[in-house]
């Protein structure tokens, strides 16, 4: 395999997204909401409720892990309930935004090139099938976790500012483990499935309208979180990355077989 085609197809789809508003657009406005306004969000709404009973914390508080639950119980009410909130209840969704991220880039540059009429001339290049697929993956993936870690990193910080708790509650053990691990994963089951999906699918829209159900299982889990099934601790996060990860190796490997040059022609 000859990675300077890989790169080149990199740079190619990477450039490509940077001239696509539909694509590019999303890329700005879910990591804004997700990463920054969204704990900002969570750390007011702790303020506000700071009156809050403690017969209304005391069931958060007895489902956090043991090691957690001393030191949540010495701060403020209003700092309880904006920890439960951005550590654990909402820490799933913030792999929603490298999940989109990733299908967004990965429809775009298959469904999309198919729709604009610039795929043929690619596959009519002596490039490789293999690395036509790891350039394609890569130009997704690559966007996609920077875009989930640089915006961890961002949102911690804004919840430690905006709420004056510090490590270890901010960033919780579970929120690190789902940024270190899972942002990667989803990122790569995204793209595992959108290749699946334009394997029978010809248009932009039917690609990102079926990727989007990927999400679902994150918002299920939040609202078990938020009806107090359960609340995520370093075990259930690690579990959780180990099962996304080899969901995602899974369906990668299925795409890459039936990523064949034939077959997209054929498609398109």
């Amino acid at each position: 395999m000859h990675w300077q085609r890989v790169r080149a197809i990199v740079r190619k789809d990477l450039t490509a997204v940077r001239r696509s508003r539909p694509v590019l657009v999303p890329l700005v406005v879910l990591p804004l909401i997700f990463f920054v306004a969204m704990p900002v969000g969570f750390a007011l709404m702790g303020r506000f409720l700071s009156e809050a009973p403690d017969s209304e914390l005391e069931p958060l508080i007895r489902a956090l892990p043991p090691s957690d639950r001393a030191q949540l119980e010495r701060l403020e009410p209003g700092q309880q309930i904006a920890v439960v909130l951005l550590s654990y209840q909402f820490a799933p969704l913030m792999l929603i935004v490298p999940l989109a991220v990733a299908t967004a880039i990965a429809a775009d540059s298959l469904a999309g090139e198919r729709e604009r009429r610039t795929l043929e001339a690619l596959l009519a290049t002596p490039i490789r099938d293999e690395e036509l697929f790891f350039g394609k993956v890569l130009a997704a993936a690559l966007p996609a976790i920077a875009i989930g870690w640089l915006g961890t990193f961002v949102e911690v910080l804004v919840a430690i500012a905006v709420t004056g708790v510090g490590p270890p509650l901010l960033p919780s053990v579970p929120l690190l483990i789902l940024a270190l691990l899972g942002v990667p994963g989803v990122a790569f089951l995204g793209l595992g499935t959108v290749v699946l999906i334009s394997a029978r699918v010809r248009g932009f829209q039917e690609v990102m309208q079926l990727s989007g159900l990927l999400a679902m299982p994150l918002i299920g889990v939040m609202v078990a979180q938020a009806s107090g099934l359960f609340l995520i601790d370093w075990r259930l996060a690690l579990l959780g990355c180990v099962v996304v990860w080899a969901t995602a190796f899974g369906i990668l490997r299925a795409g890459r077989r039936l990523f064949q040059r034939e077959a997209l022609l054929r498609l398109g």
